[in-house]
């Protein structure tokens, strides 16, 4: 195959020759939807490459990372559609960092919501040259013609031709303009909609898919490292080596230095050895003096301190609708919370590693990430290489939630490389993992809430203090709903480094306005679902502020089915409680119910009810699989997990102490969706947001006590 050379925004679609005499297609995408919950939008686009060989084989290079959310089905799924192929007829191939791909960061819910269009694109304009091709072959009009199961039939004869036989002839036409490519009626949809199974499940499941930490080149060494515990330290010039160097298969100590330019990667004492558990337990034998600098002291007491010292001043404000404080001095009743919530490590299943073969001018890199294009750019520029020097091979990744865009990992790896002669792979210890995150921000909120003589809220003023960028969209809840709304930030810098985790802010913020509805509910004398009912419903409002903006027609939607499918109003023993929460965030509208009870003084959570409006939904068993893992994940951090910090140490290590639920804890979660002709919106974060405060409103109704501090069980 020649070299595919990268595709301009205005040129859809680029046919390239192949040495096979197959035919290539280039997908560009398009400047289509608002990409704000992962990054700046439009700095970079995603390419996606699909080939057919002359044997009918139909190849697609998914250049997004597969963190478990399906990616590698999802997207051939929509490409096999419009091509009129099996997805068992699809080979996916993992595509490497590269620019000619666009922007490859997998983050945001992104993947299927970028991807859509393109894709579709890309197959009805492979078919329709393919449906040509056949035409001409066969002197016949190319509307005789269809395309079915991988072949083209004609219509008024028996004739048939198989994709791989007419792909040289293809090759050879003009790629047809996107006006004149007919997409599927979306009433013929044969894949899209269906639970498909994953095309990679096999590999997975049977062991020969390969992760990170399966990576093996011939003659490698390992390496682990101790670093500074108190962030932004620095190694010791002078140490022992001889405690590591005693360990059975420990080959080499040296010292590495950090960058210490955002990044966050720390100096540290590298540990080569034969194999990994040599590696780790030459890097845990080390005693080293560290220069601890000036964060030695830092504790997030002190920082909730400086949160509750601060929240009574005035902050930056975000939004300002009606007369909140006028509302709020004639509210027949108003209420005030103060809500906290900690810092939050990712704590995936796989930890940190990567493995990278440094000889002379290339370098070659196997690693879990996210974000594999900064991954080339940024090793290239340490290592003063040219980026066509570097190649990058994203494995499958055990777990991202967001950690995995930071490449401080494969700069550490890049490090230890120039000091190595062959390969290396670098592995972090759940510790380390642990203990040099980049965390989800610690915030605090105080709410101050009236409602009028019929129990309805009329004004909210809401003050967030956080240690992150990451604020409050306009389009969220509550904007819109509220007749008086005032929302103010202030933002209280500090030692631990942040980054996007799992849904980031709207694991928060949801938890706090859904929490505290609840609350201005109960002090109006007004039912959970009733309330949200008739504030989505009742209130004039515009539609929100987003692109695409926030419809509480659908939102409303979403809410009466909950309501509806979880028998909401059903009597609840003593002792059991129903929570309720919804959200808008990534395109998707989500409500949840969650049940439970009390056993023992703790909560059993005996179900999750979700029902989800995500639009054109692509495989309903990928979504469903996200709500079952989201939940979980969602109710370990709001019940038991939190980073704390103590003399500038963070003191949580492994999930002893900062624990996720046992599958003996996990409740059944039913996922309900509510399909439509909308386009796609993002799966793999949208159940963090409602499980949080359908958790603290269900315990709520079961003991009639109220917690506002997260973790709210530890």
């Amino acid at each position: 195959m020649v070299a595919i050379r990268k595709i301009g925004r205005r040129e859809f679609l680029q046919r390239t020759g192949m040495a096979t005499g197959g035919l290539v297609l280039g997908v560009a995408l398009l400047d289509s939807v608002d990409a704000t919950d992962a990054v700046a939008a439009d700095t970079f686009q995603p390419n996606v490459f699909v080939a057919i060989d002359t044997d009918g084989r139909i190849t697609v290079w998914v250049s997004r990372t597969d963190m478990g959310q399906g990616t590698r089905t999802g997207m051939p799924m929509i490409l096999a559609e419009e091509l009129e192929v099996r997805l068992d007829d699809v080979t996916i191939v993992q595509a490497d960092g590269d620019e000619k791909y666009g922007h490859q960061l997998t983050g945001g819910s992104l993947s299927v919501r970028l991807m859509w269009d393109p894709l579709r694109q890309a197959g009805a304009t492979a078919r329709t040259m393919l449906i040509r091709a056949a035409a001409r072959l066969g002197d016949v009009a190319p509307g005789s013609c269809r395309a079915r199961d991988g072949r083209v039939l004609h219509w008024n004869s028996d004739r048939e031709w198989a994709y791989g036989d007419l792909v040289e002839t293809a090759a050879t036409l003009d790629v047809p303009s996107e006006d004149e490519v007919e997409l599927k009626d979306p009433a013929t949809y044969r894949l899209i909609g269906e639970s498909l199974d994953r095309i990679d499940g096999p590999d997975i499941v049977t062991g020969r898919a390969r992760y990170g930490m399966d990576i093996r080149r011939s003659g490698m060494r390992y390496a682990a490292v101790a670093r500074c515990p108190v962030y932004g330290g620095r190694r010791p010039q002078e140490f022992d080596p001889s405690p590591a160097m005693r360990i059975d298969g420990v080959e080499r100590v040296f010292g590495i230095d950090g960058l210490h330019d955002g990044l966050y990667v720390a100096d540290g004492i590298a540990v080569i050895a034969r194999d990994t558990w040599s590696a780790l337990r030459g890097a845990e034998a080390l005693e080293i003096a560290w220069q601890e600098g000036d964060d030695a002291d830092a504790s997030t007491e002190q920082l909730h301190e400086t949160f509750r010292r601060l929240v009574d001043e005035r902050g930056e404000v975000l939004r300002e609708d009606g007369d909140v404080d006028g509302a709020l001095g004639n509210a027949a009743r108003t209420l005030e919370a103060t809500y906290e919530l900690p810092f939050l490590a990712h704590a995936p299943m796989e930890p940190m590693n990567c493995t990278i073969d440094l000889r002379g001018d290339r370098c070659e890199i196997w690693t879990p990430t996210q974000n594999p294009q900064t991954v080339r750019e940024r090793v290239a520029r340490l290592l003063g290489f040219d980026t066509s020097q570097v190649t990058v091979h994203v494995t499958l990744v055990g777990g991202g939630f967001g950690r995995r865009l930071y490449p401080d990992m494969e700069l550490e790896a890049a490090r230890i490389a120039s000091e190595v002669d062959g390969p290396v792979q670098v592995v972090w210890s759940r510790e380390e993992d642990m203990r040099h995150d980049r965390y989800r921000p610690a915030s605090l909120h105080r709410l101050r809430g009236g409602v009028d003589a019929d129990g309805v809220p009329t004004a909210l003023h809401w003050h967030i203090l956080n240690t992150h960028r990451g604020v409050f969209r306009s389009d969220e809840f509550p904007s819109h709903q509220f007749p008086n709304l005032r929302v103010e930030y202030t933002h209280v810098p500090w030692v631990l480094p942040r980054g996007a985790w799992r849904s980031t802010v709207h694991s928060q913020n949801p938890f706090v306005a859904q929490c505290f509805l609840d609350e201005l509910g109960h002090a109006g004398g007004m039912d959970p679902m009733e309330l949200r009912l008739r504030m989505l419903s009742e209130h004039p409002r515009p539609r929100g502020d987003g692109d695409p903006p926030f419809d509480p027609d659908r939102m409303l939607r979403v809410v009466e089915e909950v309501a509806d499918r979880s028998n909401w109003g059903r009597s609840v023993d003593d002792g059991h409680g129903r929570g309720i929460g919804f959200s808008y965030c990534y395109d998707s509208y989500v409500a949840e119910v969650l049940d439970l009870h009390v056993e023992d003084g703790r909560p059993k959570i005996d179900a999750v009810t979700a029902v989800v409006d995500c639009g054109r939904v692509i495989n309903p068993d990928l979504v469903r699989s996200q709500f079952e893992g989201g939940v979980v994940f969602a109710l370990s951090a709001t019940m038991m997990q939190e980073i704390t910090v103590e003399k500038g140490r963070v003191q949580q290590g492994n999930f002893g102490d900062f624990p996720m639920m046992r599958l003996s804890e996990t409740p059944t979660v039913t996922t309900h969706i509510l399909e439509n002709e909308n386009r796609p919106g993002g799966i793999g974060e949208v159940p963090i947001p409602p499980t949080m405060p359908a958790l603290g409103n269900a315990h709520f109704m079961a003991t009639g006590e109220r917690l506002r501090r997260v973790p709210l069980f530890a």
